[in-house]
């Protein structure tokens, strides 16, 4: 049998997935405080950012002929080089989706299970995630499609606020009284972070380069669906009231009602575990993935475990929602680190070895 590859509408469901983590429920509060006025138009220039990290990890799928990003610099450097950096990235996709899944469970019991501890709720769910990543990749993107046009039939309900929305709240200035701009930027591009994953993509992906746009469209439809939950946001609520809810979105959704079920906004909330389990999984498996570079003896399956079973017990340190978030804000910093600077490394790379050998 032939084997199974990824296509341009795999790759955009993954992406797409991967990128709307927890941040989405409080992205219109990072925005009014660290943006202030009109702090929704920065989500468009954070997706345009993205996008061009997003052209960089394309040049290395066209240029690089189909090769894997590991393939492409252990060529050139030896693997015990790279063991530092490898260990790094490992580290940094574990703990990330570790945390994504500490962070849901947290505001989950928070909303739903006050009385239930936050680690038994993490433990159901990284049974859920082991599951999923024990099938493989390719079955993990066939199943995706499913969660995603799921999480894609609830958008239409923003459309119940546009009669509550007024323009006024919107003010005509840009960018005014907010905190920081700069600690801002990370913090929203966070919530843009998992099209970076396409990288490891590339060896499982189909040879054709077209793949790679179902992760513009991803990540474009994830741009869109955030600035316009933003932008309504801020013509509901205003920017100086979103700076003082901590879960903008969900007191959105609690506007509504519905004469067959209360607190609609638990239901949703609720539904949004399936997001959730595919980032998380998606991260995980990049960790492995980049683990087994160092282990390629040991069965994936163990490694996955392992690195499971190692995050599960470092997410007993941070206890509140808080403390969740402070380690947030550092894995996001290395993030955005790696997310540049691993294409453009594998770049330098190509472009080295074509100097020395100019028939590459």
């Amino acid at each position: 049998m032939s084997r199974e590859k990824l296509y341009t509408h795999h790759a955009g469901f993954l992406v797409f997935n991967t990128q709307m983590g927890v941040v989405f429920f409080t992205l219109p509060r990072i925005a009014a405080t660290y943006f202030g006025t009109n702090g929704w138009t920065s989500v468009l220039l954070v997706g345009v950012i993205a996008t061009f990290n997003i052209y960089l990890i394309s040049l290395v799928n066209k240029y690089g002929k189909g090769v894997s990003f590991f393939e492409i610099v252990e060529k050139a450097i030896p693997k015990w080089v790279l063991a530092p950096l490898y260990l790094f990235m490992t580290a940094v996709f574990s703990m990330v989706g570790c945390l994504v899944v500490k962070q849901y469970v947290l505001i989950y019991q928070l909303l739903i299970f006050p009385s239930t501890p936050d680690i038994v709720l993490k433990l159901v769910v990284d049974l859920l995630v082991l599951l999923l990543l024990l099938k493989g990749i390719y079955t993990i993107s066939k199943a995706n499609i499913i969660f995603c046009l799921l999480l894609l039939l609830l958008v239409p309900i923003f459309i119940a606020f546009t009669t509550e929305f007024d323009s006024v709240r919107l003010t005509t200035s840009f960018f005014k009284d907010g905190e920081s701009i700069s600690k801002g930027f990370v913090k929203m591009y966070s919530a843009f972070m998992g099209y970076e994953i396409s990288l490891f993509f590339i060896p499982y992906a189909s040879k054709s380069v077209k793949w790679m746009r179902g992760v513009y469209i991803g990540n474009f439809v994830v741009t869109f669906v955030y600035t316009t939950v933003t932008f309504i946001c801020y013509g509901f609520f205003s920017y100086i009231q979103l700076k003082h809810q901590s879960f903008p979105l969900l007191d959105l959704l609690a506007f509504l009602k519905f004469p067959f079920m209360e607190r609609i906004q638990n239901f949703l909330y609720s539904v949004f575990l399936i997001s959730v389990i595919v980032t998380a999984a998606m991260y995980f498996w990049s960790g492995k993935e980049t683990l087994k570079r160092l282990f390629p003896r040991i069965k994936g399956t163990y490694l996955i475990v392992a690195i499971m079973l190692a995050t599960f017990f470092i997410s007993y340190i941070p206890q509140t929602l808080i403390v969740v978030e402070e380690w947030f804000g550092y894995l996001s910093v290395m993030m955005i680190f790696l997310a540049f600077f691993l294409p453009v490394f594998a770049l330098v790379v190509l472009l080295f070895r074509k100097r020395r050998q100019p028939y590459v």
